[in-house]
């Protein structure tokens, strides 16, 4: 690679860099004024210069599932700690010329934490053993392999072994309550015996609910019924 094609690059991750402070921080900022932001409980990977890891944020009353924006900057004095969901004063400046060409143009720093609670939705991250469905034990003997699934709330994914195919599917809506489960993909393996398997597809469709309990996970439908019962795994 020669030295006009490396100028080339940094010039261009220059230029991400700043498009990029300038459209994902907290929208509509007035120097020198405040601003109220929610903060997630994880941070996730990201682009600016060079790969790192982001904050992220939101601007509501309440918090939004997928309204996230990645955060390129730092708020200072706020001492973050991952699992738990912050609501935040934040005072907004302009930083003086000249800016450094890897700094945002905005200095965020932190007035108040108005909030700070722990993110519950983070409970059901884990791997489970299917042992209920609809109130009915979910029998195994030696031969068979047990129904696990593995949930992922920071990735908002799932998947798991339902008794012939494997499932693979994404968490579309997650808070500390209600959960929602897109309808999921499958390998195309025939078996003799479908009926667990089509049994837990169509309830995984009718999920809304969900509690953590007692090392259990109990997925329930709007009006709170079980559908299917886990236990957590070792």
């Amino acid at each position: 690679m020669n030295r006009t094609t490396n100028l080339n690059l940094y010039l261009a991750s220059i230029l991400f860099w700043g498009i990029a402070c300038q459209n994902n921080q907290v929208t509509q900022v007035i120097p020198g004024g405040e601003k109220v932001l929610w903060v997630n409980s994880y941070k996730v990977d990201c682009q600016g210069v060079g790969p790192m890891s982001c904050l992220q944020t939101q601007e509501s009353d309440e918090i939004e599932f997928g309204d996230w924006k990645n955060f390129y900057s730092n708020i200072e004095g706020f001492d973050y700690q991952p699992g738990y969901l912050y609501r935040l004063k934040v005072n907004v400046t302009q930083r003086e010329a000249p800016i450094p060409a890897d700094a945002c143009s905005l200095i965020y720093s932190l007035v108040e934490i108005i909030e700070k609670k722990p993110d519950f939705s983070l409970r059901i991250t884990d791997i489970w053993k299917l042992i209920e469905i609809e109130d009915e034990l979910v029998e195994h003997d030696q031969y068979s392999k047990a129904l696990v699934f593995e949930m992922n709330a920071r990735d908002r994914n799932f998947f798991g072994y339902a008794g012939c195919n494997n499932l693979r599917g994404q968490i579309v809506d997650l808070d500390e309550r209600n959960i929602k489960f897109s309808s999921p993909a499958s390998t195309m393996m025939a078996c003799p015996e479908m009926l667990t398997e089509s049994k837990v597809v169509d309830l995984l469709k009718e999920v809304r609910k969900y509690d953590v309990a007692d090392l259990r996970l109990i997925l329930q439908d709007e009006s709170g019924k079980k559908l299917l019962t886990f236990m957590k795994v070792d």
